[in-house]
């Protein structure tokens, strides 16, 4: 991002675009469509982002910071859980967060096959969540609620499936489930699997 420019312009543009990239995807939504949203100019997107590349990028972080760490904050996991309040503290996190950010993760996703910027920022928190569950997994082991059959790798697999933006969407969106019913279905399928009560 450029040095120059006021904050509140770089926000407005940023809540501006994430509009027109949910309603029109990567491709559709282009930076003067952006800048009309925003009431700026054109030259005002180029200050604070030389490309529609790095305004993806920047509005990636920018959700990230605003819709999916206070949702995170919501559900903590702590150690004075039980692991079973921690798997479904981790569940309604990743459920909320995904009817959040649903649309505009359609558009990151077209744009990372394109642009290596948006990949590594995407990876970076892909890589961050996976690591959280592959920890839940570790913690499911020390406390013996693992089947022998499954291990650590496996828990953080299943959760990542069952629990991301192409199943919230083919069933929320698709089937009409809701939410909480959504929510249950992930801590019932992954709990049956580890053949918990």
């Amino acid at each position: 991002m450029s040095s120059g420019g006021r904050p509140q312009t770089r926000t407005q543009i940023l809540e501006s675009a994430r509009a027109m990239f949910e309603e029109h995807g990567y491709h559709g939504a282009g930076l003067g469509a952006v800048a009309k949203e925003a009431g700026v100019s054109r030259q005002a997107i180029y200050l604070h982002f030389p490309s529609k590349v790095e305004l993806l990028t920047a509005l990636h972080l920018h959700i990230y910071a605003t819709d999916v760490v206070p949702v995170l904050e919501r559900h903590p996991v702590t150690d004075a859980m039980t692991v079973w309040e921690a798997l479904d503290a981790t569940i309604a996190a990743d459920v909320e967060v995904a009817s959040r950010v649903w649309r505009i993760h359609e558009a990151l996703v077209v744009a990372r096959r394109q642009h290596p910027e948006v990949e590594e920022t995407l990876r970076v928190r892909e890589a961050d969540r996976y690591g959280e569950l592959l920890e839940l997994g570790r913690r499911l082991e020390r406390e013996g609620a693992l089947p022998p059959k499954i291990d650590v790798e496996s828990v953080a697999d299943m959760l990542w499936g069952l629990v991301n933006t192409g199943t919230y969407g083919n069933l929320v969106n698709e089937r009409g489930w809701s939410l909480d019913r959504y929510r249950c279905w992930v801590r019932d399928t992954i709990r049956l699997h580890l053949g918990a009560q």
